[in-house]
């Protein structure tokens, strides 16, 4: 199959769209596909027009320009999206489907998207940013593009992120099934086998027999990280001495978070070791317990289901993308609000069959968002999104 993926967002540019396309294009290409991203980020080399081919087969073609800030924004990217495509069909190498890409604002793939369904080529568009109240601009402009009626298969990284187009597609008039049958839920993949880590039992580690919470995250607003250490602090009140945390990464709020433990003198439970390579993470969770995840906004949290697959337990916020893959009792504790991720690690300290059990389960269980179950789900998308166009 020929793949074409449009992305605002690529490689060197690191963040959540960044990595998952370039993990998807990579595996596609490893399955045998023949594979191609179109974005408009910067590379070392600068603005210009470039097509390279990396060393895992996948083609990528820059539109890159020099905007503020390194934004991956070209003022004609939709012509040269175009041109590619027409360059490729008369190549003889047509794309059986094009699959775009998109957070909240992306227009290289959302100006994209009318001419490459005009182009007879069959689309699909995946959502992998909460919305929030972006998705009334989205209710608005349909009302004038009816964006909603064209032949692309939509899709979105979690429930959550698929809820609004939902919406939007029912509002246009669509019945219930065709609406279920055209928006795809898509997740992120994950390599499962490379986060099977080998454990350090309490007791045997640096961090002696505590319970060790960890979390890998951005030290931005959305992602919650002062609630989050609140919350633990509250449990390491409540329990004294039975946890200390570790919390890696790094981001516009890391000296204010810094500040929080030194001023509420709580040194000898918190350590904030700033950004970690993956291979620095997989030996954090060698020795660690729990994750967690505070945010309620985060589409899919891939380091939450990361540290799932090495066999951590998770406490999340239910109201997130990661609580849906997620159970209560089984393999997470969900809490409702801030005071619940404090209850929920108050209850994997005091009771410890509790916190042996989901470690235990999480540690040899088969999880859905494995690469050999995403990549299925979304050929059956692009079969979905090849049906329309037919």
């Amino acid at each position: 199959m020929r793949i074409t993926h449009v992305t605002d967002s690529y490689l060197p540019q690191l963040g959540g769209i960044e990595t998952q396309v370039a993990r998807l294009a990579g595996r596609q290409a490893d399955a045998g596909h023949d594979v191609e991203v179109i974005n408009t980020t910067l590379d070392h080399h600068g603005p210009g027009v470039r097509t390279e081919t990396g060393d895992n087969g996948v083609t990528v073609h820059r539109i890159a320009a020099r905007i503020p800030f390194r934004a991956p924004i070209h003022p004609r990217s939709t012509s040269h999206v175009v041109a590619r495509l027409r360059e490729l069909d008369a190549a003889g190498r047509r794309p059986d489907v094009v699959h775009l890409h998109m957070g909240v604002l992306a227009p290289s793939a959302q100006l994209a998207l009318r001419p490459v369904t005009r182009l007879g080529l069959p689309a699909v568009l995946t959502v992998h940013s909460v919305w929030g109240r972006w998705a009334l601009a989205f209710e608005a402009l349909d009302r004038v593009a009816h964006w909603s009626r064209w032949p692309v298969q939509w899709s979105a990284v979690s429930e959550l992120t698929a809820a609004p187009l939902r919406r939007i597609l029912a509002a246009s008039g669509l019945d219930a099934a065709t609406v279920d049958d055209r928006v795809s839920v898509l997740g992120n993949g994950i390599d499962v086998e490379a986060w099977r880590l080998p454990r350090t039992e309490r007791g045997e580690r640096a961090e002696g027999k505590q319970v060790h919470v960890v979390a890998a995250t951005r030290f931005a607003p959305r992602k919650r990280v002062l609630p989050m250490l609140e919350a633990i602090a509250d449990a390491a009140r409540r329990a004294p001495g039975g946890l200390v945390a570790t919390i890696g990464g790094d981001g516009p709020q890391l000296a204010q978070a810094r500040r929080f433990v030194r001023e509420q003198g709580l040194s000898d439970v918190f350590r904030l070791v700033g950004r970690l390579t993956p291979v620095e993470l997989q030996r954090l969770y060698m020795r660690a317990d729990v994750f967690v995840a505070p945010a309620v906004k985060d589409a899919f949290g891939i380091a939450a289901l990361e540290a799932q697959a090495a066999g951590l337990a998770v406490v999340s916020r239910s109201q997130s993308g990661v609580a849906e893959r997620l159970e209560h009792g089984r393999d997470a504790l969900l809490a409702d609000d801030d005071a619940g991720i404090a209850d929920a690690l108050v209850r994997l300290v005091t009771e410890p069959e509790l916190l042996d059990r989901i470690i235990a389960h999480n540690r040899s269980a088969e999880l859905p968002m494995s690469w050999p179950n995403v990549l299925a789900e979304v050929e059956e998308a692009y079969r979905r999104a090849v049906a329309l166009v037919r």
